[in-house]
């Protein structure tokens, strides 16, 4: 089913069900935001690749614990950024020298667009992007989620809330501590 006009939620409730089709046009659907969460964790295209599979395997293995109170589409990426959160987690105990990091400037900032700049700026904005991803890692896991959720999803607060099955007040205050520890990990890059 290419054209598949059903909602997320449909899709979802029908994967519950065991219908794997369903599953096939979620990931269709979804399969760019998810490595797009993963890449902004870890940085690495490989890695996000990697997580993102990891991620879709785990949304279909768990869809049981899926809830239809709340938005799928917040679940899966929530999902994925704590699976990439303990990618990265696990990479930091490993002691390696990434081939990329070796050869230079890694090849999918290139394919971000930022092929124009100077190597300087490159490599300026590497290390701005490493010590963002360093200084989110630091936060709770609670902050991270909405922290993430709001800033590169651009999800409303009540979504967050409806997805953490909690408050929306509750999400401000992990949103407003989040912002804070981000703007003392950070606060000399401006």
């Amino acid at each position: 089913m290419t054209g598949d006009a059903r909602t997320d939620q449909e899709l979802a409730l029908a994967l519950k069900e065991g219908d794997h089709g369903a599953f096939e046009t979620l990931v269709r659907r979804h399969q760019g935001r998810v490595y797009a969460a993963a890449y902004r964790v870890t940085g690495h295209r490989e890695e996000a690749l990697d997580v993102a599979q990891e991620s879709l395997y785990k949304a279909f293995a768990r869809i049981g614990t899926w809830q239809p109170t709340g938005q799928f589409v917040p679940w899966l990426l929530r999902l994925t950024t704590n699976q990439a959160i303990d990618h990265v987690r696990r990479r930091n105990r490993r002691h390696f020298e990434r081939l990329d990091d070796a050869f230079g400037p890694d090849s999918e900032k290139t394919a971000v667009g930022l092929a124009d700049l100077s190597t300087e700026r490159l490599v300026h904005a590497a290390e701005i992007d490493e010590r963002i991803r360093k200084a989110l890692v630091r936060l709770s896991e609670s902050q991270r989620t909405v922290f993430m959720l709001r800033h590169y999803e651009g999800l409303p607060l009540a979504d967050i809330a409806v997805t953490l099955g909690c408050t929306v007040g509750s999400v401000k205050v992990h949103l407003f501590r989040a912002l804070r520890k981000l703007q003392a990990e950070l606060g000399d890059l401006r």
